[in-house]
C-alpha cells in the first residue's frame, strides 16, 4: 500500500514538473511573429525616431510666430524637409518585416509618411499660387497636418494593439 502511494505520489510530481515545463516553453518561447514584431519595436523603429524628430522640428518651425516668409517656408519645404522625408521613406521601407503583420506595420508606416510628403507638397504649391488666398492656404495646410498627426496617432495604436496580441510590451509611443 505505501509503495502504492509512494509511486502516485512520484507520478504527480513528474505530471507537475512536465506541466512545469510546458508551461515555461509557453511563456518563453517567441513565434517567428514575436520575434519579427519585436526587433522591429525594439531595433528598427527606433532607428526612425531621430529623423523623424528633426523633421517634426523643422514642419514645425512653420507654425510658429513669427512665421516664416513665403520664400524662406518655400526653401525650408523644398530645400529640407522634403529631402529628409525622402531619405526617411527609403529608409523605412528597407525595414526587414519578414512576417505578414510586421510588414503591415511598415507599409502603414509607408503610408503616413507619404500623407506628410503630399501635406508639405500641398504647402509649397499653396506658398506657389498666387491666387490662393492666405486664410484657405493656411486652413487646407493645417487640416493636411491635422490629419497627418491623427495617421501617426493611429498608427502607433496598431503598433501597441500588434505587440498586446502578441504577450510584448508595448512601445513608447513617440508621435
Amino acid at each position: 500500500m505505501t509503495s502504492r502511494i509512494h509511486l502516485a505520489i512520484r507520478l504527480a510530481a513528474l505530471i507537475a514538473f512536465a506541466a512545469g515545463l510546458g508551461l515555461a516553453y509557453h511563456r518563453l518561447h517567441r513565434t517567428p511573429e514575436q520575434e519579427a514584431l519585436q526587433k522591429l519595436v525594439e531595433l528598427d523603429l527606433p532607428k526612425l525616431r531621430g529623423p523623424e524628430g528633426e523633421i517634426e522640428a523643422r514642419v514645425d518651425r512653420l507654425n510658429r510666430a513669427p512665421g516664416l516668409k513665403p520664400d524662406e517656408a518655400r526653401a525650408l519645404l523644398v530645400d529640407d524637409v522634403l529631402p529628409r522625408l525622402v531619405r526617411l521613406k527609403k529608409q523605412a521601407e528597407e525595414l526587414p518585416a519578414p512576417t505578414p503583420e510586421s510588414r503591415a506595420l511598415v507599409d502603414e508606416y509607408l503610408k503616413v509618411t507619404d500623407q506628410l510628403i503630399d501635406a508639405c507638397r500641398t504647402c509649397v504649391r499653396i506658398i506657389d499660387d498666387p491666387k490662393m488666398s492666405t486664410g484657405a492656404g493656411v486652413a487646407e495646410v493645417r487640416q493636411r497636418f491635422a490629419q497627418v498627426h491623427e495617421a501617426y496617432r493611429v498608427w502607433d495604436r496598431h503598433v501597441a494593439e500588434a505587440c498586446a496580441r502578441h504577450r510584448l510590451a508595448a512601445p513608447s509611443s513617440a508621435h
